[in-house]
């Protein structure tokens, strides 16, 4: 069955019975990209798991109307969608293979990341790394549908989708921005795992810190709380914190961003 997801993003946007997204004619993006489960090999807590080339999850980057993408293209910002289907990774939750975010040239800063749940239930795992490589901070938040996010600077994360039904997220980024995979692919994931059964220390990680739960709370956002998340485009000037993070720096620090 075809789900429209319109009302709930504020664009013309179906989840269709494959668990592709399908578009209104006004609609733009640069295509479809397809994470397969082979891909995910490489963070899968069994390093012995046989994993095919069905999908795991599909991604659409710079999803727009055309009469907002001057607008987009002068403010640096982009808009992308993600849908993760139900699935595991033999004990493991489906997930993504997380990321790192690079660092805005000539400030010192990384890019941030804001996501917003548009159905399902995402669990977002973030875990802070030092310039030595080590890992100070863990913290896992699970987002509700209509609720957003922001990742703290300095944070990598990968998503998890923990139910039986597909979760669609969306998210904000500078335009320009590109992940940084790193220790994701070289320690085999993130610094904990989770399973069917709970949560799994890496292996591959030494010294991890306990985990942390918070609940999303990004106060300077709080204003766009029962604004539809593309709709932020009519109000861009309030995430201008996406694409000029070095303005905002108080904006990151985790008491402002949870709770």
């Amino acid at each position: 069955m075809n789900i429209d997801l319109s009302e709930k993003i504020g664009l013309s946007v179906t989840l269709n019975k494959e668990n592709r997204l399908e578009f209104g004619a006004d609609v733009k993006f640069d295509g479809e990209s397809i994470r397969s489960m082979a891909d995910l090999s490489v963070v899968a807590a069994d390093e012995n798991l046989k994993l095919d080339n069905a999908p795991a999850y599909f991604m659409y980057r710079n999803v727009h109307k055309q009469e907002d993408e001057a607008k987009l293209v002068e403010n640096k910002q982009r808009f992308d969608l993600t849908v993760i289907p139900r699935n595991s990774l033999g004990e493991e939750f489906i997930k993504t293979s997380g990321h790192y975010h690079p660092e805005k040239p000539g400030t010192g800063v990384e890019y941030p990341e804001l996501y917003y749940v548009i159905s399902g239930q995402a669990t977002y795992l973030m875990q802070k790394h030092e310039k030595d490589g080590s890992i100070s901070d863990v913290i896992i938040s699970r987002v509700k549908p209509g609720e957003a996010i922001i990742m703290p600077l300095n944070y990598g994360h990968v998503t998890i989708n923990e139910l039986d039904e597909p979760l669609v997220m969306a998210n904000w980024v500078e335009s320009s921005f590109s992940s940084v995979y790193g220790d994701y692919e070289k320690k085999r994931g993130a610094a904990y795992y989770l399973k069917t059964d709970g949560f799994e220390k890496n292996p591959n990680y030494e010294n991890v810190p306990e985990l942390k739960t918070m609940t999303t709370n990004p106060l300077s956002i709080m204003d766009l709380k029962d604004t539809l998340i593309y709709s932020y485009v009519n109000k861009i000037d309030k995430i201008e914190l996406i694409a000029k993070p070095e303005l905002h720096l108080d904006d990151f620090k985790v008491e402002n961003l949870f709770k």
